[in-house]
């Protein structure tokens, strides 16, 4: 074996472990040297082996994920609301909200009417307020819906199958735990539709 085919085969070695390194993403450190000796030259070649290193890494935010998550979670929660899944709701909502909610849907259920709710689009979802901790959010959702209230033979007393409502909401992402959030404000307005 000749030095340059010992040292291409340590280079190779090298950015082959930093590839490595680079698509698994974990922090390292260099500890102790290695020493090698060429055969044929007695040349001395030092190297660095790389070793992870135990450390806490800080989940770093992301804006993009979050908003993702809270228009399915924004989904979820209206449709439960409509259905009258009061379940589904005191899992997502605070005490406070849950309570306001709740006393909607019992007066629902008491005059027996139910609710037909259709979400058509966002069309626009933005954060508009943060904490710098970033453990309560604001959240404005501008979206499109179609709400109906019926009776209980089925006609409609309140909506218009027709009539697309486009309404603004705003909504506080409050942290509760390392991945668990409730919702500890709401506010709800009907808007002009964009045009």
């Amino acid at each position: 074996m000749t030095f340059q085919v010992l040292v291409l085969g340590l280079l190779a070695g090298y950015f082959i472990w930093r590839l490595y390194e680079a698509f698994n993403k974990k922090p390292t450190f260099p500890s102790d040297k290695i020493r090698l000796v060429s055969k044929e030259t007695g040349e001395v070649l030092e190297m660095r082996i790389l070793q992870e290193k135990p450390t806490d890494v800080k989940e770093e935010w992301n804006e993009k994920a979050f908003l993702t998550a809270s228009k399915m979670v924004f989904q979820k929660v209206l449709h439960a609301f409509a259905k009258g899944d009061l379940k589904e709701l005191k899992r997502a909502l605070s005490p406070e909200v849950y309570a306001i909610f709740e006393r909607d849907v019992l007066d629902r259920q008491e005059k027996k009417h139910k609710m037909d709710f259709s979400f058509i689009c966002f069309d626009s979802v933005e954060i508009i307020k943060q904490t710098p901790e970033k453990d309560e959010i604001t959240v404005r959702f501008v979206n499109e819906q179609i709400n109906l209230l019926k009776d209980e033979q089925g006609q409609v007393i309140e909506g218009d199958p027709m009539t697309v409502a486009c309404m603004t909401d705003t909504w506080v992402f409050k942290k509760i735990s390392k991945d668990g959030w409730i919702i500890s404000a709401t506010e709800s307005r009907m808007t002009p539709c964009a045009k």
